[in-house]
């Protein structure tokens, strides 16, 4: 089996060699390394050229675009491996536990389309380490078996924490949806709809960085909170469309995080955020109906005191939440 590893790089100078080094260990001598170079401002390009004069497997390539989405698809035309990991490069893995899920993978006649494991938090303010539990220590497999991993409102749609099968990527055009945010919540709702051969194994590897000084993540703007709204519109109708046990779980899971993004409206400048209440006026045809508990109650505290100042006190949940993280002084 050979594996395809995907590295967008953008002004990571400071984070790219933890990445590397955690990444290199597992390479084979028929794997490749990706290093997708968009239009950095720091060292990172001369980093990844030093990387790419030691290590053969590297290979670099420039973007003909922009953007995240942009930089993943580069790497998947030109990839060649059996299966493909795609890694941000501010973020890193464990080692050694990628490499026995590898070994995992070589070992079986066939390869899933999808590989689905746990992952780590790691918060930079606090140097601390947090395991999110979804699969837990079993094995499974199948779509049918997504609703077990769903009860905890965690992300369920990063895509870094899989592993994909390239062919199975090719056949249904799996391309990133490029110039957009909630890129990952679009992606893999239409993994998800391929109706893909999908293994969730109890092997977290992926080590997620929060609170870096800035990412993408920390930048909020009325063109975000727009187009996140708008895909996870997008998504859970598409999921309710197809209408089975799993596909509707995912769609409460979606529902949920579109409730969630309601507090970015107190993170833009006032002057925009009338016109980013208005994106939450049909907020009814997106959460309603649902199986969710936690989405029907906050649906009927909606309707009883109104978008605004649900927004608010999202808002101050969410800031308690990060203080007690502490991402915020």
């Amino acid at each position: 089996m050979k594996l395809s590893v995907i590295v967008p790089v953008y002004n990571v100078e400071h984070y790219l060699p933890a990445c590397m080094d955690s990444v290199l260990p597992i390479l084979g001598n028929g794997d490749e390394l990706f290093l997708i170079q968009g239009q950095s401002t720091d060292q990172s390009s001369q980093l990844s050229y030093r990387y790419q004069e030691e290590y053969p497997q590297i290979r670099i390539l420039n973007q003909n675009g922009q953007g995240l989405s942009n930089a993943r698809n580069c790497g998947i035309y030109a990839a060649s491996g059996d299966m493909i990991l795609f890694v941000d490069s501010d973020d890193f893995i464990e080692t050694a536990a990628l490499q026995k899920l590898l070994e995992q993978l070589r070992s079986l006649e066939k390869l899933p389309d999808v590989v689905m494991t746990d992952f780590f938090r790691c918060y930079e303010t606090m140097e601390k380490k947090q395991l999110v539990v979804q699969i837990g220590q079993r094995s499974l497999k199948g779509l049918d078996k997504l609703p077990s991993i769903l009860k905890g409102h965690s992300c369920f749609w990063n895509v870094w924490r899989n592993l994909y099968r390239r062919e199975f990527l090719i056949k249904h055009g799996l391309l990133f949806r490029e110039n957009t945010y909630a890129e990952d919540v679009d992606y893999m709702t239409r993994v998800f709809l391929s109706n893909p051969e999908l293994w969730m194994v109890d092997a977290p590897f992926y080590c997620y960085r929060i609170g870096r000084g800035g990412s993408l993540m920390n930048s909020i703007s009325f063109s975000r909170v727009k187009q996140t709204v708008e895909i996870l519109w997008e998504s859970i109708q598409g999921l309710q469309i197809n209408n089975t046990a799993w596909s509707l779980a995912l769609a409460n899971g979606f529902q949920f995080e579109y409730i969630l993004n309601l507090a970015l409206i107190q993170e833009l400048p006032k002057e925009q955020r009338k016109e980013a209440i208005a994106l939450f006026e049909d907020y009814r045809q997106v959460i309603l109906p649902t199986h969710d508990l936690t989405v029907q109650k906050v649906a009927k505290f909606m309707q009883l005191f109104g978008v605004p100042f649900t927004a608010k006190i999202l808002a101050a949940a969410k800031w308690m939440k990060r203080k007690r993280e502490r991402r915020i002084p």
